[in-house]
């Protein structure tokens, strides 16, 4: 099953907004769908949504959960 590849919802340290995000490697950096970059500061429950986010399509990731190579 395909998932988005931004999947987490996240707060930045010093921001004001929630962005979608995913993790950088095996974290705890993340990169944001708007393309910011940073640890992680909760998941910005009650915050306003990302307005650079909300005006980017989430592209859902291409990778299958199996199959061969």
């Amino acid at each position: 099953m395909t998932e988005p590849r931004y999947p987490l919802l996240t707060a930045l340290p010093g921001g004001r907004v929630q962005h979608s995000a995913r993790l950088i490697g095996a974290g705890p950096a993340v990169v944001t769908l708007c393309r910011k970059r940073g640890a992680p500061a909760g998941d910005g429950a009650g915050l306003t949504y990302c307005r650079a986010c909300a005006g980017r399509p989430n592209p859902i990731s291409q990778q299958s959960g199996g199959g061969t190579s």
